[in-house]
């Protein structure tokens, strides 16, 4: 599948020529409810991510398929009503509530709102949708009110899971877990990132394995594209010798930065890892910038300094997409220390520019890194463990190439064509007359169904 290139140039008849067409597709179009993460968001900042990356890439392969998306969410800052994702996927903003960013739990109070916004802005242009595919949890809970408003099929996909969280030791948000155990056996189908995600929602959840759908994230090819890697190093002041880690993600507990923090330390202890350098890519979440410490970026940059990192980690803040290839490039290797990970981009994309990755053995990085191959999985969350496993991909750097090598070929196994061709399976099977026969999400994956069969059982 061709990439799809963003930008107004990209549109044959103009921005606004082309959301009129968009605006009259036919009635193939999906609306899709991503309530507090804008796909076009920068990701690292606030609460955009994965999730926010994911639903960019779907919609553009969709829009290529010929399939119209509308994703509808909450204004929560400038820009216009209405915005082009690709020639078929527009984004809708919806003003519900103040147009600033909210807590996640201020933004469950507008999902009413929010849910009758949706409702009026689609009788206003007299639109019809075939399905309603909600992500996170927020908008599982207005999919579920569209469903019964709409009389259409309601596709769930949740990203992240509260009861996960707290398996990873994480508090319990008891409303959120037992709002997902409700959506997990109302939905008409579930689509997870990972089988690991699909095993939680049958363990965990009760859903029906019937009713689960695996579609994992892929790569943006894009990242293949020129990267200048040396240039990034001067810029961040940098020696060209220096071995770089990277950390890529939103700053929270979840995501575990300061492990590798912790590690870097006692790796720089001796002479062997002197040079060291260490890379934060990312900003606070809400869940980051709200705590007790003036926001977890500013509570990790006094930790560096307290553990004597202060000149050896650069704290760059939110980077676009478009230029963590240079990132992911420059590092000799990417460290992802998760408490829980639904899938892993981060890794997955790292491995794609050839770079070895240490990650947590949780959840899907466990379908993304192969152990001792393209990098090393790490049993629990012990930054000394980190620290010897960053060792052994940085002391010999032709292990560190093989590892390289290894990590490009298997990234390639996960591209966003096959997750646009699973979607819409999925969108093409629950619009079918009837009960017809054969796979529940419209394709085979016998693989995922075995696995997923071993957690049912």
């Amino acid at each position: 599948m061709d990439e799809y290139a963003p930008g107004a140039e990209g549109f044959a008849n103009g921005v606004v020529g082309t959301l009129n067409a968009m605006r009259q597709a036919g009635p193939q179009a999906v609306a899709v409810i991503s309530v507090h993460a804008s796909p076009l968001s920068d990701l690292g900042s606030g609460e955009n991510g994965g999730m926010n990356l994911a639903i960019r890439r779907l919609c553009e392969g969709l829009s290529l398929r010929g399939v119209p998306t509308d994703v509808f969410v909450r204004r929560d800052g400038p820009g216009p009503d209405e915005e082009l994702i690709a020639p078929l996927s527009r984004l809708v903003r919806l003003p519900v509530g103040p147009p600033t960013a909210l807590r996640k739990e201020e933004v469950r109070e507008l999902l009413d709102a929010f849910t009758v916004a949706t409702v009026g802005h689609a009788a206003s242009e007299r639109r019809s949708y075939r399905a309603v595919h909600g992500h996170y949890w927020h908008g599982g809970l207005v999919g579920r009110q569209l469903r019964d408003e709409w009389d259409v099929a309601w596709v769930q996909s949740f990203h992240t899971l509260a009861l996960t969280k707290a398996r990873a030791g994480l508090p319990l948000d008891a409303p959120r877990a037992q709002a997902e155990m409700e959506l997990a056996t109302q939905a008409d189908r579930l689509v997870a990132a990972s089988v690991s995600e699909a095993k939680d929602l049958i363990r965990l959840y009760h859903a029906s394995r019937d009713r689960i759908c695996v579609a994992q994230p892929g790569v943006d090819l894009r990242l293949f594209a020129r990267h200048d890697g040396p240039s990034l190093r001067r810029s961040l002041d940098i020696a060209p010798s220096a071995r770089v880690a990277l950390f890529a993600g939103r700053l929270e507990p979840l995501k575990g930065a300061q492990i590798l923090l912790d590690a870097a330390a006692t790796l720089r202890s001796g002479n062997a890892f002197a040079d060291l350098v260490v890379v934060v890519a990312g900003d606070d979440s809400g869940d980051g910038a709200h705590d007790d410490h003036g926001g977890e970026r500013r509570r990790l940059e006094r930790h560096a300094a307290r553990i004597g990192l202060a000149g050896h980690v650069r704290f760059v803040g939110a980077v676009p997409h478009e230029e963590l290839a240079d990132y992911y490039a420059m590092a000799d290797v990417c460290v992802v220390p998760s408490l829980t990970e639904s899938f892993g981009l981060v890794a997955l994309e790292a491995q794609a520019l050839g770079t070895p990755v240490v990650a947590a053995s949780v959840g899907g990085l466990r379908e993304v890194v192969e152990d001792g191959v393209t990098g090393y999985l790490v049993e629990g969350h012990n930054s000394a463990d980190y620290a010897r496993a960053i060792a052994d991909v940085l002391e010999d750097p032709e292990r560190r190439a093989d590892m390289g090598e290894e990590a490009r070929r298997r990234a390639g196994r996960f591209t966003w064509r096959r997750a646009v061709d699973r979607l819409a399976a999925i969108y093409d099977r629950l619009s079918l007359e009837g009960h017809p026969t054969g796979s529940p999400c419209g394709y085979e994956d016998e693989e995922a169904a075995a696995m997923i069969g071993s957690a049912a059982s």
